[in-house]
């Protein structure tokens, strides 16, 4: 009597996509036979199934159905460098029992490995050559310059404002991981350097490396960005390990052109769980429309004895107004790369929040479609994204 794993998810594996096991059992001959799995998260049952053999002696389970209704990554919206993302990533597990008999009962049991599950939507070709090691920053991990969790074309520079909001994401299985984070000035030149910002968490990390967030929370000042071009940010895995693995140096420019119009930057949770971000920096559009309750009632009105007709008593008559607010942004010239990205992630995003003086407002992207636009076929490429604004208004009854 034995059960056998053969198939498990990676290490780290998306949690919108399939997270299967599959199994098999030396009894599955006995009488009513059948599989119960019990699913683990973290180490806690969650919930008991019963499974029967789909292909001969094997059964498989997939779990990503209870992760998505579990997993979530809410926007980090105060001013902490590092951020354990401990809601959108869960260590699950399962064990499976054989069951049968005239009575079906409970016989023999295995524990399969325990993985971690994390708030990932995959395109079905990305999930099929998904690796996690590409992104784990582990001693352990041969790679070098392994990603952090975004999409961005690497090749294009990276634009945040020195008030603006940026984020970076990347997942773990180390005991000890650093932030390297460096300033450079127009001539390539190092300004200043922030090496001792020591992570102790695993898993799923994000890191707020905004201008401002990095002033507040490393030996970094203001002075220093004021003469800064780009800045570079790299997480080191610090533990004991062959390989001391490093993530990639991604480097992200100052964003100090002068603007003739006001920008507005949008951040979005990308396909990774984690959040990406785009400033629009052309003329934006912002437009109303009105909707109004009216009934009709009758022109005239009692005056004493009198039945007579003033003008102000009106017949059609508005009660209320409920007004709702659209925002049409407009990008300024990007590359065919940079617009392919931010279609396809901005547009599939189901969160998404405008950035205004600090604050962050919920916003509906309401584009139902898009092109994957190619210079050489479109000319030079601008997107133009409508956005629905979540907070209506209601007028007062009288």
């Amino acid at each position: 009597m034995a059960i056998t794993f053969h198939t498990q998810p990676q290490a780290f594996t998306p949690g919108s996509n399939p997270v299967v096991w599959s199994f098999s059992s030396d009894q599955t001959f006995q009488t009513n036979f059948s599989y119960i799995v019990e699913v683990y998260i973290n180490a806690i049952l969650h919930s008991t199934h019963q499974v029967f053999q789909q292909n001969g002696i094997y059964a498989k389970f997939n779990a990503s159905e209870i992760m998505r209704g579990i997993l979530s990554s809410p926007l980090i919206t105060d001013t902490t460098l590092v951020t354990l993302y401990s809601s959108a990533y869960d260590l699950v597990n399962l064990k499976v029992y054989e069951q049968y008999g005239a009575t079906p009962a409970i016989f023999a049991n295995a524990t399969s490995a325990s993985k971690y599950v994390f708030n990932a939507a995959l395109r079905h070709q990305d999930f099929v050559n998904w690796d996690y090691l590409d992104y784990n920053i582990t001693t352990t991990n041969p790679l070098n310059g392994i990603s952090y969790l975004t999409s961005w074309p690497r090749t294009y520079k990276y634009l945040c404002g020195l008030t603006e909001k940026v984020f970076l994401g990347f997942i773990s299985n180390d005991s000890g991981l650093s932030v390297d984070i460096r300033l450079y000035d127009s001539a390539n030149a190092l300004i200043v350097s922030s090496l001792g910002n020591i992570i102790t968490f695993q898993q799923l990390t994000v890191l707020d490396v905004s201008p401002q967030t990095i002033i507040d929370n490393t030996a970094i000042t203001s002075g220093d960005f004021s003469t800064c071009v780009y800045y570079t940010v790299r997480t080191n895995a610090t533990g004991m390990g062959a390989y001391l693995g490093k993530s990639e140096i991604f480097k992200i420019y100052i964003d100090t052109e002068c603007q003739r119009y006001p920008s507005r930057r949008l951040h979005w949770l990308n396909k990774f769980g984690v959040w990406d971000s785009f400033t629009f920096d052309l003329v934006s559009t912002d437009s109303t429309k009105v909707e109004g309750n009216r009934y009709e009632k009758e022109k005239g009105i009692w005056n004493d004895e009198n039945y007579v007709y003033p003008l102000y008593q009106g017949e059609g008559t508005t009660f209320s107004k409920r007004a709702e607010d659209t925002l049409t942004l407009n990008s300024d010239w990007i590359k065919q790369d940079v617009q392919q990205w931010l279609v396809r992630e901005l547009y599939e995003s189901p969160k998404v929040y405008l950035e205004s003086s600090g604050s962050f407002e919920p916003v509906n992207v309401t584009n139902a479609s898009y092109k994957l636009k190619v210079s050489r076929r479109d000319g030079l490429i601008q997107e133009l994204v409508e956005i629905q604004r979540t907070y209506s208004f209601n007028s007062q009854l009288n």
